[in-house]
């Protein structure tokens, strides 16, 4: 069975995550966690490469989410000049 859910540590992980749609980088970083979870169940401890990749996506979608806040605060900030 092909577990489309997960992404296995064997299974290709893009290079840059900067070029990905928002969507695609939600869509990896559910099944990064998916991973990492039936990684728990099964060995009791996370692969490193899942772990990295999370901490990947972690950052990418901190700074998106930093970039957004940052691009909806913009044109307020200049209203109040």
């Amino acid at each position: 069975m092909n577990d489309t859910t997960r992404l296995t540590p064997d299974q290709p992980f893009p290079e840059d995550l900067t070029q990905l749609e928002n969507i695609e980088v939600e869509v990896l970083n559910s099944r990064i966690h998916r991973e990492l979870d039936a990684e728990y169940v099964r060995y009791g401890l996370p692969d490193p490469e899942t772990e990295g990749r999370l901490e990947e996506l972690t950052e990418e979608l901190d700074r998106r989410e930093h970039e957004d806040y940052r691009a909806n605060l913009a044109p307020k900030e200049r209203a109040g000049e």
